[in-house]
């Protein structure tokens, strides 16, 4: 079965998690929402799903029905233990989904390389085997998640958003960053001139920090996707002993 991604908008794709299922033998079922594409109406044949970032909100006090139906979606999957990783809005909506709170940030957005550190828990999480304690992660949100589900527990934090990566049981983990941006795309934001860039220095100061810090995030975001792949999201929790290729 395919693992789902859903793709909010056309600036946030999946990239590097994209790739790196891709080549540890997962079948992808893409849903580009943005574009118009139905979300699945169960998850009958859904594996696992990755849930990305857009420029939607999924604050509460906000009536949209796609938002709605993405967390009813979210909530279904955990309920059931299908895997879910959601990344900036995809966290957000998992974090609505399963009873926390989401608000926009005050004083404004947050942009750019932040320094974040793992929690005690996330320091022994599978999926952050090999990640440094702490470490630049690229950020480009104005809402938060400001009340983690009950259960959840925190794994990353930083200093102006405190819950920048959680788990609520042992299969549905959200994270506010984007580990998923690939080279393409953290160039593509990095050379904004909007007001959102501004609120991170503007383009030549993104621009000289992906110099400084974008090796390393490229570096760590595939050792994060591969764990997803291996520990979250085998290919053999639901295909044992299939080999991804065979060679002649």
């Amino acid at each position: 079965m395919p693992t789902l991604i859903i793709q909010n908008g056309a600036l946030s794709p999946p990239g590097t998690a994209l790739e790196v299922l891709r080549n540890h033998g997962h079948s992808i079922r893409l849903v580009e929402v943005f574009n118009g594409h139905p979300l699945p109406g169960d998850l009958d044949d859904v594996d696992s799903i990755i849930c990305c970032g857009g420029e939607q909100s999924a604050r509460s006090d906000l009536d949209d029905p796609l938002i709605v139906a993405e967390c009813e979606l979210l909530a279904a999957a955990h309920e059931q233990g299908i895997p879910v990783l959601g990344l900036c809005l995809g966290a957000q909506l998992l974090a609505r989904a399963l009873g926390g709170t989401v608000a926009r940030m005050d004083p404004g957005p947050e942009v750019g390389f932040v320094e974040l550190a793992l929690t005690p828990a996330g320091r022994e999480d599978a999926l952050y085997k090999g990640i440094p304690w702490w470490s630049r992660q690229f950020c480009w949100h104005e809402d938060e998640i400001t009340t983690l589900p009950p259960g959840g527990r925190l794994l990353a934090t930083g200093k102006d958003v405190t819950n920048q990566a959680f788990v609520v049981g042992t299969t549905s983990y959200g994270l506010q960053y984007h580990p998923e941006f690939g080279e393409s795309a953290l160039r593509e934001h990095c050379e904004r001139t909007d007001s959102f860039a501004e609120s991170g220095g503007g383009s030549e100061a993104l621009m000289r920090d992906l110099q400084a810090h974008g090796p390393d995030f490229l570096r760590h975001a595939q050792r994060f996707f591969e764990s997803v792949a291996l520990f979250l999201m085998p290919v053999d929790r639901i295909n044992a002993g299939i080999p991804k290729d065979i060679s002649h």
